[in-house]
């Protein structure tokens, strides 16, 4: 039995850092939404008793227990007590790594939930959140995988409405950044900018891009901006680009990709000047799903 999926990015909508669990890992307050950019998934069932087995196209993407897909499929037959049983799963990677847009999370949730289903859902799905936001924050997110508010370390998700139309560009440079770098530096900042949650929910309902994108801050693209050469110089960039077009441009999550919101009139204008101004970036087209 064959299963083939769609798994898919998602961009954030701001994100404030709200304070710090026991644990050491850092609560969040954040607005998700799952969009059209995707991985493909092939997931082949045996049907006989075995191991995991993950093929790539990607050379950098590991394929051994380090692999998300390898995690939560231990965390799946760990938890169920089911006998383990031959699958293999070939990944066509295609959302760009280190760049803040879920590519790996997407990866594990999709692939849970293809297992849980095979097996007849064992796992409900606030039990599914317990055990894979051990293996990655992002995973819950992409279990539901609807445009959400997201609080705690990402296990407290809201379902939000959302009407906005316009289409996304995403900006990914040939560089990653550093999340603990991120987080680290953000403590240090003294004039910090939140975003304000609320406002973007009532933007996204209202379907007013004004309305959202005049709220939208990233706790950790600031701390990134202290002192990431690479990030400063490239923000800068944008910025200018920006005022030439009246675009904003936003950090998905850690970074290091950007993203834009462009009407359906002019996106082919607006994508060949980002493409042409922004050499040696991955431009993307997407929407929201």
């Amino acid at each position: 039995m064959i299963v083939e999926l769609k798994s898919n990015a998602k961009i954030n909508l701001g994100l404030n850092i709200v304070g710090k669990a026991e644990n050491g890992y850092h609560l969040l307050d954040m607005v998700m939404v799952p969009i059209s950019l995707a991985d493909n998934l092939s997931i082949d069932f045996k049907e006989i008793k075995g191991n995991l087995k993950i093929e790539t196209n990607m050379k950098d993407v590991p394929v051994g227990k380090d692999n998300i897909i390898s995690k939560v499929y231990k965390e799946f037959y760990r938890e169920t007590g089911l006998e383990k049983q031959m699958i293999e799963v070939y990944l066509k990677k295609n959302i760009p790594s280190q760049a803040g847009l879920g590519g790996g999370s997407s990866n594990g949730a999709f692939f849970f939930n293809a297992l849980n289903k095979y097996y007849g859902n064992p796992i409900n799905f606030q039990r599914a959140v317990e055990i894979t936001k051990e293996v990655g924050a992002d995973i819950p997110f992409f279990l539901l995988n609807k445009p959400s508010r997201v609080e705690g370390i990402g296990e407290n998700l809201g379902v939000i409405e959302n009407n906005i139309k316009d289409k996304i560009i995403l900006i990914k440079p040939d560089f990653g950044v550093s999340t603990v770098v991120a987080y680290k530096n953000y403590a240090k900042l003294e004039d910090k900018k939140d975003a304000d949650i609320d406002k973007i929910i009532e933007g996204m309902k209202s379907g007013n891009l004004d309305d959202l994108e005049n709220y939208l801050e990233n706790h950790l693209e600031q701390g990134l901006l202290l002192e990431d050469k690479n990030i400063i110089e490239f923000r800068k960039k944008l910025e200018k680009l920006g005022k030439n077009q009246d675009m904003k441009f936003h950090m998905s999550g850690s970074g290091s990709c950007y993203y834009t919101f462009v009407g359906k009139d002019n996106i082919d204008q607006i994508y060949d000047e980002i493409k042409t101004t922004m050499e040696g970036c991955r431009v993307e087209i997407c929407s929201f799903l």
